[in-house]
């Protein structure tokens, strides 16, 4: 999975849900507590599903970094 590169507005990192894929998007969504998916004004569009880039990169880290097969490990 490539890792998203976040949005910034009013100095803050923000991804949104919607860059996911439909799966992705709900994993993470089932991690998070409702109240962290926000919405923003962006130059006059209303985005409804943004989230801290912080917590995306803490997921993707526990997530999707470093998943290798046991044989990989031991073919070292």
């Amino acid at each position: 999975m490539t890792k998203l590169i976040p949005i910034l507005i009013d100095n803050q990192r923000i991804i949104q849900l919607s860059q996911l894929t439909v799966d992705q998007a709900n994993d993470l969504r089932s991690f998070l507590p409702v109240s962290s998916i926000r919405q923003l004004i962006y130059e006059g569009m209303e985005l409804t599903d943004c989230i801290d880039f912080e917590t995306y990169e803490y997921w993707f880290q526990s997530n999707h970094v470093g998943h290798y097969s046991a044989s990989t490990i031991w073919d070292i």
